[in-house]
């Protein structure tokens, strides 16, 4: 049973300096960028929580409430500049009524809206996530196909240069024979008398 047991190659200065520059880049990755990528997926996931629901709506909710409030204000003051109707009257409440009204539906909608935003933020997140770890795949796929590509345009260089080689050759072989036969036709071709 044979045993094989050959020499190991021996290493050349460019794929030592090859894995030297890999190790580093690696290295550089573990210690800088992954870090901020498993920082960066918590967050997106953190933005699926309830809390972050929450306080989307709250603060859509909250920037409503301080674009309404100087204006619910000022309409009170014209009420009362008129004179006749106060504070706690119902007159006062009647007319403020639609104000209120317009209030909480505009609440309501950029509450809503937040929320929609945080879902549409959060599949962003988890869509770029994705393409983060098929940006990686995509990569080494490329580089796999564009050996395969590398391979196959130099076999086919290959055979277009053996095939025009040969062609060549033919040709050659063709034309002698062609120069030849006509010498040789002129030379012992049919005399019509003219020479």
């Amino acid at each position: 049973m044979g045993g094989g047991g050959g020499e190991t190659p021996d290493e050349t200065p460019a794929y030592r300096a090859l894995a030297e520059q890999t190790a580093q880049y690696y290295n550089r990755y573990q210690d800088v960028f992954r870090p901020l990528e498993d920082m960066y997926i918590a967050q997106v996931f953190r933005a699926d929580d309830e809390g972050a629901y929450a306080k989307a709506m709250d603060a859509g909710s909250s920037a409503v409430q301080r674009q309404f409030d100087p204006k619910i204000e000022q309409a009170g003051r014209r009420m009362l500049a008129r004179g006749g109707v106060t504070p706690g009257s119902g007159a006062f409440a009647g007319g403020l009524e639609d104000s209120y009204t317009q209030l909480g539906t505009a609440r309501g909608l950029v509450a809503a809206d937040a929320g929609i935003n945080n879902t549409d933020r959060f599949l962003g997140g988890v869509s770029n996530v994705v393409k983060m770890g098929q940006g990686v795949a995509s990569e080494a796929m490329q580089g796999q196909i564009g050996l395969a590509r590398a391979a196959e345009d130099k076999a086919r260089s290959q055979a277009m240069t053996a095939f025009a080689d040969k062609q060549q050759g033919a040709q050659i072989l063709g034309t002698g024979l062609g120069f030849g036969a006509g010498l040789g036709f002129n030379y012992f071709g049919p005399n019509d008398g003219s020479t």
